[in-house]
């Protein structure tokens, strides 16, 4: 499986890493000698580890990006345009930084300069996507979907932007009523993860004409929280087993019913 979670990295596991990503591997391959470079990666990282791992404050920061230098305040503003500007080596400059403080600064000038890096980093993390963007991502795109299936989008050739705002303002209205969740601007993980559940998608098939079409899409949702606790989970082989043997096939059957 592609599937990778840690809980806790042992120091020579780092080391060995370290000397992996060094070296050469020499196969031969159809004969000829060919040389391979090792390289780690890592999915689905938990904010809070991240954090722990990268030396940043605690997720109650102001720096509230593991990827990124932006501040609260300037995350509000700015809502669209960001890029990953955060490195582990730049973690562990700014860590240098915070620790000998060449510039004699005060500490709320040192925290600024440093960026909300506080202890020094020890194992470096990808950038990727914790479990709680998964969940605002996947119910982004689940949001769509019901809009679409409102407005019986596969009956149309190319509905228009009134036709597509009004099928929005329609799911809305319904959850509002009969779920007592309130539209947002920007999907946020409370609203994700009380939109992906039986109770909500119940409500939704509600405006769904076609029943064919109603059970798909109860037979999606089921298969997505049958899968959900292998990616939120820290050991899925510990904690949801069967969850973990099923997710193969789960995930093949959503994608043909995608």
């Amino acid at each position: 499986s592609d599937h990778e979670t840690l809980t806790a990295i042992l120091g020579p596991v780092v080391a060995e890493r370290r000397a992996m990503k060094e070296s050469r591997l020499i196969l031969s391959v159809g004969g000829l000698p060919r040389s391979f470079r090792f390289s780690f990666r890592g999915t689905g990282y938990d904010e809070k580890m991240v954090r722990e791992m990268e030396g940043l404050e605690a997720s109650g920061s102001a720096y509230v990006c593991t990827l990124c230098d932006a501040t609260r305040a300037e995350a509000s503003r700015n809502m669209v345009l960001h890029s990953v500007t955060r490195s582990h080596d730049e973690n562990l400059e700014r860590y240098e930084v915070w620790r000998t403080n060449p510039f004699s600064e005060s500490a709320e000038e040192l925290r600024d300069r440093v960026k909300g890096i506080s202890a020094k980093p020890f194992m470096e993390t990808r950038a990727t996507l914790d479990a709680l963007h998964c969940d605002i991502g996947n119910a982004t795109e689940f949001y769509k979907i019901f809009q679409d299936e409102i407005g019986e989008v596969h009956l149309k050739s190319s509905p228009g932007r009134e036709e597509r705002r009004q099928w929005r303002a329609t799911l809305d209205k319904q959850l509002r009523k009969k779920m007592k969740l309130k539209p947002v601007m920007r999907m946020n993980g409370n609203y994700a993860r009380r939109l992906m559940t039986h109770e909500a998608v119940e409500v939704i098939c509600e405006l769904v004409p076609s029943e064919e079409r109603r059970e798909a899409l109860r037979e999606l949702l089921g298969l997505y929280l049958q899968m959900k606790p292998v990616w939120r989970s820290t050991c899925p082989a510990r904690e949801c087993p069967d969850q973990l043997c099923r997710y193969s096939f789960n995930s093949q059957r959503f994608a043909e019913l995608l």
